[in-house]
C-alpha cells in the first residue's frame, strides 16, 4: 500500500516510529515533515503559523500538493495544528483515498482544536475519555488506538542486568520535561530521602533547587536510553494531569526496554499488563514513596517483573500491531 505521512521526522518520535513500522510491514511511505517545506527552525515556523493565518494556509497548500502528487491509497496525519484547509484540500482531489488522524497526546494539547474542523475519515486516539466525547457529543468516526513500543529501538541491553545496574548506579530516574506539576511530585520523592537521577528538559521558568540539584543535564533517547531505563533500579513514571483514561507513550517505551516501573494508577492500564497494576501504581506520592522502598532492596523480583512485563509488551504493544488494527479497521 502506498501510505502518506504527515508529520514530524524527528528520531523517536510517533512519526519515525509509525513510517518505521509500516515500512517493516511491507509499505511504501511517503513521510512529509513541515520542515521539508519551510526552512526555518521549528519554533518561528509554528509561530508564524499562529499570528499570519495566510501564511499557515499557504505553508499545508504545500503540504497537500506533495501528497496529492504522491497519489497515496492512504493519509496519515499526526500534527495536531494541521490546518482544516489542507485536509479540505487533499480531499477534493483524491476523494477515494482515506485520510486518518492519529492523536498521540492526552487533551490539553489540542492546539485551537483544528483536527475537529478537520474532514478526516477516521480519528484515532489513546484516550477512552477522548473517544467517548469525539464519537457521541460530535458524531466522529472515532476509536481508540493506544500509544506502543518500537520492538528495534525500545528493548533491553544484550548486557547482564546487575552490570549495567552497576554502571548506572541509580536508584530511581525519572525523564522528560520537568514541568511544575511532575516536578511537585519529583520534590515529594527527594523530600522523602530517596536519591532520584533526573535526564531531559528542565523548566527553567520556574527552577526548583531539588530539581536542578539532581538533573543531570542529558536529554535520552536511543541506545543511551534504553541503558539509563534498563539500568536503573526503578523507573519513576508520573503521568501528566490530563491522562484521563490512558497512558502515556513512556509506559509502552520502559517495559520495552525493560525497565521496572512505579506509575500512577489507570483502570485502564489491566488492558496492557501482565503483572497486577496494584503491585506497580500509585493513587498519591506518599503511595509512590512506598512502593519505591519496597522494592528497592528486591532485585530479584524486579528483575521478575520487569521481565514478564518486557515479554508481554514485545508481544501484544508494538507499533506493528497498532498500525495493523488501524488498517483493519479502515
Amino acid at each position: 500500500m502506498r501510505i502518506a505521512l504527515l508529520g514530524s521526522k524527528n528520531f523517536d518520535s510517533l512519526e519515525f516510529h509509525i513510517n518505521d513500522s509500516l515500512n517493516f510491514l511491507g509499505h511504501d511511505v511517503f513521510h512529509i515533515d513541515i520542515k521539508d517545506i519551510i526552512k526555518i527552525p521549528y519554533r518561528f515556523n509554528y509561530w508564524a503559523t499562529k499570528f499570519f493565518p495566510k501564511y499557515d494556509i499557504s505553508i499545508f497548500s504545500k503540504i497537500a500538493d506533495k501528497i496529492i502528487d504522491y497519489k497515496p491509497d492512504l493519509v496519515i496525519a499526526t500534527y495536531r495544528f494541521t490546518h482544516p484547509e489542507c485536509i479540505k484540500k487533499i480531499k477534493a482531489y483524491l476523494p477515494k483515498t482515506p485520510i486518518v488522524h492519529i492523536n498521540p497526546d492526552q487533551l490539553t494539547t489540542l492546539e485551537h482544536q483544528q483536527i475537529f474542523a478537520s474532514p478526516y475519515d477516521f480519528y484515532f486516539t489513546k484516550d477512552h475519555y477522548m473517544v467517548d466525547f469525539m464519537r457521541n457529543k460530535m458524531n466522529l468516526n472515532a476509536f481508540y488506538l493506544p500509544e506502543a513500543l518500537n520492538p528495534r529501538i525500545h528493548k533491553p541491553l544484550d548486557i547482564d542486568r546487575r552490570l549495567v545496574e552497576e554502571k548506572v548506579d541509580t536508584d530511581v530516574v525519572a525523564f522528560g520535561t520537568m514541568y511544575p506539576y511532575r516536578a511537585n511530585m519529583i520534590s515529594g520523592l527527594v523530600d522523602a530521602g530517596i536519591k532520584v537521577n533526573l535526564y531531559g528538559t528542565p523548566d527553567k521558568r520556574f527552577p526548583r533547587k531539588e530539581i536542578s540539584d539532581n538533573f543531570m543535564n542529558e536529554f535520552i533517547t536511543g541506545e543511551r536510553k534504553s541503558e539509563i531505563l534498563y539500568g536503573s533500579k526503578i523507573v519513576f513514571n508520573n503521568f501528566h494531569f490530563a491522562e484521563i483514561q490512558s497512558a502515556n507513550v513512556k509506559f509502552f517505551e520502559i517495559y520495552g526496554i525493560g525497565g521496572f516501573q512505579i506509575c500512577d494508577y489507570k483502570e485502564t492500564l489491566k488492558e496492557y499488563s501482565a503483572v497486577d497494576i496494584k503491585d506497580f501504581t500509585f493513587n498519591t506520592i506518599g503511595e509512590a514513596v512506598e512502593l519505591i522502598q519496597h522494592y528497592l532492596p528486591l532485585h530479584e523480583l524486579r528483575h521478575e517483573m520487569a521481565k514478564k512485563q518486557m515479554e508481554h509488551f514485545h508481544k501484544h504493544h508494538t507499533y506493528e500491531r497498532r498500525m495493523q488494527e488501524m488498517l483493519n479497521l479502515i
